[in-house]
């Protein structure tokens, strides 16, 4: 995602993470844990302290459509897609609300149902696609070295 990132200008990226924040916001909560989720991606888009507020901050469902008409750029727009449903199903389900408005981005943006519908659906196959290989994985997991174990290298 970072690729895209750095070819948007920042009332793009702002647009980008203020309505992924309004969609973590439309079943009515917003934990410390999203919270500091979209404070990691703002620093990760280098976006400052101040722009990072903005971004994040609570709106209604208006202003936040009317800071989607702002991403122009159609792959910035089909990318804001597949992450509001990844994160939308990443709970499991997506709520009515969220699929709301998820279809209300996507009409602002100009994006086919159909579009929305394979985006939807290659998301869901890739979470089984994750799950799965946690499963499969799950006997395999590593075992970090402790420092000192390390320093012991010499390389």
């Amino acid at each position: 995602m970072m690729e895209f990132f750095e070819n948007v200008d920042l009332p793009q990226r702002i647009a980008f993470l203020a309505t992924i924040a309004h969609l973590a916001r439309v079943d009515g909560e917003f934990d410390n844990n999203e919270k500091q989720f979209f404070v990691d991606l703002a620093k990760l888009y280098n976006l400052t302290k101040d722009q990072a507020k903005e971004a994040i901050r609570p709106r209604s469902e208006d202003e936040a459509l009317a800071l989607v008409r702002t991403i122009t750029d159609k792959g910035f727009a089909l990318v804001l897609i597949r992450e509001m449903f990844y994160l939308g199903y990443e709970d499991g389900d997506l709520s009515d609300a969220e699929i709301l408005f998820i279809s209300k981005v996507g009409m602002t943006l100009n994006i086919p149902l159909e579009k929305m519908e394979q985006i939807s659906n290659w998301v869901i196959r890739g979470i089984e696609w994750e799950e799965e290989g946690s499963d499969i994985f799950s006997d395999y997991s590593s075992v970090d070295m402790s420092e000192d174990e390390l320093d012991s290298y010499d390389f």
